[in-house]
């Protein structure tokens, strides 16, 4: 069985550095992004081969909802787990946004409530056929 591919998108690089390195040592593969513009382009050139999109809500450039939102377009099949340091109310959100959404992790976040969250969205079946 392959790793799963996650796509890891947030402005801090030392959230970044942390993230990958607790994914990768969990058995993930993962590519980082910086902010929303970077991680479009790195799923486009993957041609679609992500398994997870984690992005940070409020990032510069493009932020984690029009993020979610751009990559439903192209790949409806990728889960996005949504993470933050900010309040934020995913059902509302789900609501204006149909990205498909597997969940929201709060910032500070520890390794295990990480992995538990990924492994919570990789287990969702994908809802690409059913529109």
């Amino acid at each position: 069985m392959s790793k799963k591919r996650i796509l890891f998108v947030d402005d801090e690089g030392a959230v970044r550095s942390y993230v990958r390195t607790a994914l990768t040592n969990a058995g993930f593969d993962v590519a980082v992004a910086s902010d929303g513009e970077e991680a479009l382009r790195l799923i486009k050139d993957c041609s679609g081969g992500i398994d997870l999109l984690v992005t940070d809500i409020r990032m510069p450039k493009m932020d984690g909802i029009c993020l979610a939102d751009a990559v439903e377009a192209l790949y409806p099949q990728i889960p996005v787990l949504f993470i933050s340091g900010y309040p934020f109310d995913l059902e509302v959100e789900q609501l204006k946004h149909p990205a498909k959404s597997c969940g929201f992790l709060k910032k500070p976040f520890l390794p295990q409530p990480l992995f538990e969250a990924v492994r919570k969205c990789l287990a969702v079946p994908s809802q690409a056929a059913t529109a």
